[in-house]
């Protein structure tokens, strides 16, 4: 240690200032300078070169070309097809300037998610999303968006639950409907997900806001009284068209959407449907005890000109012909096109249908799951359980539907 100090070592630092001999770094003992490895313990001396890190994925590529000695460093873009070598970028003297070339080039062709407005999330949300949708689909989402317009110049990253909130409370002092801020909050929800799958938030805001309790309505239903009603006037189509929707449980939509190829006739089903999974291309038979029903629907294939046997879309239907046929001949106020789908599942439980019969001709997703997957009914068993289904002059009592003494069919 003394030799070291005469010399000028400074032991702290392990280093030799000055002369010939050197301190080893681990047992400080004097060493020759310049030696690689101490005499005394054997410790490493000389420092190691670092190892540079593998890029990481997604992050382009920067490679070494010993050919060029003064731009060594090869640097390409991220390939845009997996198996092929991104763009060449160009050559540089340091690795350093190769990094900085790749990043400038992912600024320029790739959008600063970072700094997104929630107009910014919608346009690049909707631009995939609403090509999967329906007409009707979008602009329920297109409304929605209406009701977050205060947010729309807001950094998506300083969005929060409550200013969500705000804006569905709003919404509900002006007098909207719980569907509509229904559609509102999930919409959020997924414009908030589209953030966070790209970095740009780390949790789902929208999911916390909070909606008044819905009040459930009494679905109103055909009374015994209205289908006798609609029977005395037959001649008249769009009575028709009720009739059918009452003793088959078509949607709106669904019956107006039936073409003559989805008719058979000889076979005696429909085959229509629409909205879900289970309701998609159902089978639907014909009431047996009801052929009147049977006898409409060849009518209008006969007479058919159109691409559907309706020869009319669902709101022309709605408006122009279901609410007038409705005020024209008296029947109960409150009633709606999908009232004739309530009322044919209570005629049906009433009349003794299997209820895994009734979900299977209405079309459901859910009556239970077991047997929606394991009972299997095939068009015999579905017209067997329709024959059930008759009409007679029925009195509505506790909202149940009850069979006189006195039937008299419709002729």
């Amino acid at each position: 240690m003394k030799k070291a100090r005469q010399h000028g070592i400074s032991v702290l630092t392990g280093v030799l200032k000055r002369g010939e001999t050197m301190i080893c770094k681990k047992c400080n003992k004097e060493i020759p300078e310049g030696a690689p490895f101490c005499c005394w313990c054997g410790k490493k001396q000389a420092a190691e070169a670092k190892r540079t890190r593998r890029r990481a994925r997604g992050s382009g590529s920067i490679y070494k070309d010993s050919r060029n000695p003064k731009r060594p460093y090869i640097a390409r873009a991220v390939p845009a097809i997996k198996g092929v070598a991104g763009k060449y970028l160009g050559s540089f003297p340091t690795m350093k300037e190769a990094q900085a070339a790749i990043e400038e080039y992912e600024r320029g062709t790739k959008p600063d998610y970072y700094n997104f407005t929630l107009a910014d999330v919608f346009d690049k949300w909707s631009a995939g999303h609403f090509p999967t949708l329906s007409k009707s689909g979008v602009n329920v989402y297109r409304a929605a968006y209406k009701s977050l317009a205060p947010l729309s110049n807001r950094k998506m990253r300083s969005l929060k639950t409550a200013d969500f909130q705000t804006c569905i409370d709003k919404q509900l002092e002006n007098g909207a409907s719980s569907a509509k801020v229904s559609h509102v909050k999930i919409l959020s929800s997924l414009l908030c997900k589209y953030a966070m799958q790209n970095d740009i938030i780390d949790k789902d805001y929208a999911s916390f806001v909070r909606l008044p309790k819905a009040e459930k309505k009494e679905k109103k239903t055909f009374s015994a009284q209205d289908i006798n009603k609609l029977w005395r006037h037959t001649d008249d189509f769009t009575v028709q068209v009720i009739l059918v929707m009452i003793f088959m449980g078509f949607r709106i939509g669904e019956i107006t959407a039936v073409r003559p190829e989805d008719v058979h006739l000889s076979e005696g089903y429909i085959v229509g449907g629409e909205k879900t999974e289970a309701g998609k291309n159902r089978v639907v038979p014909f009431p047996p005890k009801i052929p009147q029903i049977k006898r409409f629907v060849k009518q209008w294939c006969d007479n058919c000109s159109d691409k559907t046997i309706v020869g009319v879309s669902a709101s022309n239907f709605r408006d122009k012909m279901f609410y007038p046929a409705l005020a024209r001949y008296g029947l109960t106020e409150g009633l709606t096109p999908h009232s004739t789908r309530h009322t044919f599942a209570s005629l049906s439980a009433s009349s003794g249908m299997k209820p895994e019969d009734l979900q299977k001709i209405i079309g459901h997703a859910e009556y239970s799951t077991t047997a929606n997957i394991y009972i299997h009914k095939d068009v015999s068993a579905l017209t067997e359980a329709m024959s059930n289904l008759h009409w007679c002059r029925y009195t509505l009592s506790k909202r149940k539907y009850k069979v006189r003494t006195n039937h008299v069919y419709p002729q």
